[in-house]
């Protein structure tokens, strides 16, 4: 029974698994093209642009999967869980994490570069720390708003007992 519910929702929302698909895909052709341009880098300074290139994609994959899972509960499943709360407390932790992790990192890269590239440094460390800002930012910005409907759901299940 619940294969069936999940094909049904899947054919009423064929455009919206169209569009992670293609981000899906887009993604991890910019992952592959990091990697690929790590492979292929002449300097120091080259290396960990790509590296910090590929870092920021990870990153970003992973607050938009973990905002998109919070829609996903509230909005698609429409039922009340406590992991959309679960969610916002471990998007707080991983926003905390990855930038004590660029802290560290950057101050790796910084003993690694080549001193001809250290004028351009400030964009390596630019990129490693606003990579990923943007969706911190929306998750940030639109979960008090999930959170409330969460809550209202809550209460609507709470009634209908």
């Amino acid at each position: 029974m619940k294969a069936q519910n999940l094909f049904q929702n899947i054919i009423k929302n064929w455009l919206a698994i169209i569009v992670l698909l293609v981000l899906a895909g887009l993604m991890t052709n910019l992952m592959t093209g990091d990697i690929t341009r790590m492979q292929a880098a002449t300097t120091n300074y080259e290396y960990y642009q790509n590296y910090i290139y590929l870092i920021d994609n990870i990153a970003r994959t992973f607050f938009f999967c973990i905002f998109m899972l919070m829609v996903y509960l509230t909005y698609i499943n429409k039922q009340y869980s406590k992991w959309c709360v679960r969610l916002f407390y471990l998007l707080g932790a991983s926003a905390l994490l990855y930038f004590c992790f660029a802290g560290i990192f950057i101050k790796h890269v910084f003993s690694l570069v080549e001193v001809e590239y250290i004028d351009k440094f400030h964009k390596l460390a630019h990129n490693l720390y606003t990579g990923p800002l943007y969706w911190m930012i929306i998750g940030y910005f639109f979960t008090p708003k999930i959170l409330k409907d969460a809550r209202k759901l809550k209460e609507e299940q709470e009634l209908t007992i």
